[in-house]
């Protein structure tokens, strides 16, 4: 935007370049995405330095080129456009990397040069886009140790690095991890006045626009002329109230919003780092990012793009891709809501947020073919007892057909879930996923020993087994023995949820051992109906599903009590995945 800098176009910058002049704070992490201004921000600080107090400060670039660049057009016209930086600029002793002002100076460099980054002692130091930046420099060490060590003289030393992300083994979002505090950005709703994160699963387009991008199939002319009906179509919606917020209610919301701690370690904290996308930016519209989603969601080299730079997230690589569509292709011949006649039983599993559940009930057959019955959002414990424990689903060609077992994530408002299973112990039982291995085992039960709950049995199982699972099941034919089954028409966002990780592989970074884990794609992307039919799964193996046959009747109503899995199902483990 031309003319004079004005922070209220940008006002979430403001705290970032306040904590550049708080004493407490040493070290200042920008993990953002493109167009939200951070560079700017960058640049503001260091004209503050210049200004305000002086000092020798060192500004690195990915390379001397871009500092080269940068200098020419971006650092010398601010200081132009500057009175207060114009008059302590010193021109005749000036280079192009090297500006010369009363009581200061500022190097300009390249990670890429070893000589620029070794030299004299700054106070200042500056890293924009550090991802870019070599892991070495020549026979020297990394660019970033280099640059660090030239402050170590100075017991007000300030460092502000700034990125947008890559992976989460990138330098950003390591520094980003490890910071004693994260912010992130929370803004009103203009309707409910509820503070919230702008997220991408909130920004919402028409139905038309969904049908086309399905018709579209993969079609990259397709899928553009779907992006284009988005980019002026689409909206943001409230995560609590539903309300419709367009492109003019962004710069208000801006305005009146507030960064907050997501986490925090220390206090006061030296290290504080900030986290934005670019559905903040008042230079991006809502339909803008849908745009771009939509381009980008089929095509990994795309979508990693969107998920850097959009998201300003790390991309994650992955193993094993899961694509929505593939999963709403294994439709079923039965009504969402309703129970196909082959099925013996059903479970159930909740998964426990802030403020509100996600729930989803699942049915069962022979060879555990199964089908998605009925899933959703409930706002209390009461709401939950009439889907869960009271409701009635109908059968195919006649009869009910009630929740046999549910699982309900105990891993957030643990007491209230104890609660809750305690007075319901006929069908829900708590679970929680494993914080470590299992050793081999897909589940162990522990004893609560809390006042109030003697007897309950908490179950922690291995998500990322479960999952496994799933996926391989998901992918059968459906009708096939062991499919698992998606109702007529079902709702989109149920495949969302299903699609919001991906394998990938982790190395630990001691041993340098590497597994595969489930993870997800991004960090705004919803998986609460995953975790639930992860533990909807758990609880079929409970009621024994792997023993059903068209002869056994009599386990449509046995109740069987929690066990670890023993014998042959141990021994024929990848059979039992991929048969």
């Amino acid at each position: 935007m031309p003319g004079r800098w004005r922070t209220d176009v940008v006002p979430y910058l403001r705290d970032i370049m306040d904590s550049f002049t708080d004493p407490n704070v040493e070290t200042i992490t920008l993990c953002t995405a493109t167009q939200v201004g951070k560079s700017e921000a960058l640049n503001n600080c260091l004209g503050y330095c210049i200004a305000q107090d002086p000092g020798s400060s060192l500004v690195v670039y990915p390379t001397l080129d871009l500092g080269e660049y940068t200098s020419k057009n971006r650092i010398q016209p601010m200081i132009e456009s500057s009175q207060a930086l114009r008059e302590r600029w010193d021109r005749q002793k000036s280079e192009i990397l090297e500006l010369q002002f009363a009581g200061a100076y500022v190097c300009l460099s390249g990670a890429n040069s070893p000589a620029s980054l070794a030299s004299r002692p700054i106070r200042y130091l500056f890293l924009d886009e550090v991802d870019k930046f070599p892991a070495f420099t020549g026979e020297e060490a990394d660019p970033i140790s280099l640059a660090r060590e030239r402050t170590k003289t100075f017991r007000a030393r300030k460092i502000l690095q700034a990125s947008t992300p890559t992976t989460e083994r990138g330098r950003i979002w390591r520094e980003y991890e490890s910071a004693d505090v994260r912010r992130s950005f929370f803004v009103p709703c203009p309707h409910c006045g509820r503070m919230q994160k702008l997220i991408l699963a909130q920004v919402k387009w028409p139905e038309e626009v969904r049908t086309a991008k399905r018709e579209a199939k993969g079609d990259p002319l397709k899928l553009h002329d779907a992006a284009e009906r988005a980019l002026s179509s689409s909206w943001y919606e409230c995560q609590y109230c539903g309300g419709l917020i367009d492109d003019s209610d962004k710069l208000d919301m801006l305005r009146k919003g507030e960064w907050r701690d997501d986490r925090a370690t220390a206090t006061p904290p030296r290290h504080v780092a900030f986290h934005l996308s670019s559905i903040y930016s008042p230079f991006v519209s809502f339909g803008q990012v849908a745009a771009e989603f939509l381009q980008s969601e089929e095509f990994p080299d795309r979508l990693r793009n969107f998920i850097n730079s959009w998201l300003g997230e790390p991309w994650r690589d992955t193993r094993v891709e899961v694509k929505g569509q593939e999963l709403l292709a294994q439709e079923g011949n039965y009504q969402l809501g309703e129970v196909p006649a082959e099925a013996h039983f059903l479970t159930a599993a909740v998964d426990v947020q802030l403020d509100h559940f996600w729930w989803e009930v699942v049915a069962w057959g022979v060879g555990a073919s199964s089908w998605i019955v009925d899933f959703g959002r409930a706002e209390s414990w009461d709401d939950l007892e009439k889907i869960i424990v009271d409701r009635q689903y109908p059968v195919q060609g006649g009869g009910l057909k009630q929740v046999r077992l549910c699982g309900v994530d105990s891993g957030y408002r643990a007491d209230e879930v104890y609660q809750w299973c305690t007075a319901h112990s006929d069908v829900c039982k708590p679970v929680k996923g494993a914080s470590q291995s299992l050793g081999g085992r897909f589940y162990s039960v522990s004893s609560l020993d809390k006042e109030g709950w003697a007897g309950l049995k908490l179950l922690i199982t291995d998500t990322d087994y479960w999952k496994d699972y799933i996926f391989g099941r998901l992918r059968r034919p459906p009708g096939s023995p062991g499919a698992m089954h998606v109702p007529k028409n079902c709702p989109e966002y149920w495949a969302n949820h299903m699609t919001s990780e991906q394998k990938t592989v982790e190395r630990n970074r001691k041993t340098g051992k590497e597994r595969e884990v489930w993870v997800k794609i991004s960090q705004h992307a919803p998986n609460h109906l995953l975790d639930c039919l992860v533990y909807s799964t758990l609880m079929a193996e409970l009621c024994g599903v792997r023993y059903l046959s068209d002869v056994q009747e009599q386990h449509r109503q046995q109740e069987v009590e929690p066990e670890r899995p023993t014998g042959s199902w141990l021994g024929h483990r990848k059979s039992w995945l991929r048969k």
